[in-house]
């Protein structure tokens, strides 16, 4: 990582709590080392899942319930990644059906 870095997650095998929770992830910097990392969870109400609210009672896989985020870096050196989120957003392979 390097300063304006900033990742994005959701995946429960990747420190999420479930897909709704999203979190952001910046490190800070001091002298050019990562001192720290500030994280921001926000829940919300549809990833993307087979049904709205992204919680189907009836899943049988972690894909069926939207869009699952290991890790994206969602920031580069202070650049949004915005096709490369809205490709991981918006293709089934990610998981998700489409928001």
């Amino acid at each position: 990582l390097v300063e304006g870095d900033v990742l994005v997650t959701n995946h429960p095998r990747a420190g999420g709590s479930h897909l709704p929770d999203i979190t952001v992830v910046t490190p800070v910097f001091r002298g050019g080392k990562i001192v720290f990392l500030v994280a921001s969870r926000g829940h919300h109400a549809d990833v993307g899942g087979i049904t709205p609210g992204s919680m189907p009672p009836f899943s049988r896989s972690i894909a069926d319930e939207g869009a699952a985020i290991k890790a994206f870096k969602l920031v580069s050196g202070g650049t949004f990644q915005e096709e490369g989120i809205a490709a991981l957003l918006t293709h089934p392979e990610t998981g998700s059906r489409g928001t």
